[in-house]
């Protein structure tokens, strides 16, 4: 979940580039993000990258709603704010999350941390299908 555009935009072309046919599908908060795992339109398997400080829902508040949902508890979930406050971090843990990644703010540094989790996907997950992979920005 992403309700920055530009944080979203450097993200999906960095996506685009280094894993081609990567389907990315973007929330701008954590309730309309609900509505679009509970929908499952979503290809399966799924990573989302889900950002802390967003409207209406945030991310905590996200991550422990999606835990309590036994269709999608599982879910494969990486905080990825601006935040480095231990509190932050800890409650994230606290709500399983898989990993926590405080954003680079340079273009280097955000392509950095996109191939680490591209090579963690294409290493630990089945892919959704022919050169398919699905990524939720949430």
């Amino acid at each position: 979940m992403e309700d920055n555009p530009l944080d979203a935009m450097i993200v999906e072309r960095t996506i685009s580039k280094i894993a081609p046919g990567t389907f990315i599908e973007r929330a701008e908060d954590g309730i309309e993000a609900l509505e679009v795992i509970n929908s499952g339109t979503l290809p399966i398997p799924f990573m989302v990258l889900l950002d802390i400080n967003m409207p209406r829902m945030n991310g905590h508040e996200f991550l422990k709603e999606l835990r309590s949902n036994s269709g999608a508890s599982s879910s494969i979930v990486f905080m990825f704010t601006t935040s480095d406050s231990a509190q932050d971090i800890e409650k994230a843990y606290a709500e399983r999350v898989n990993g926590y990644i405080v954003k680079r703010h340079n273009k280097e540094g955000m392509k950095s941390v996109l191939q680490t989790l591209q090579s963690y996907w294409t290493t630990c997950e089945l892919p959704c299908g022919p050169n398919e992979q699905s990524l939720f920005l949430a």
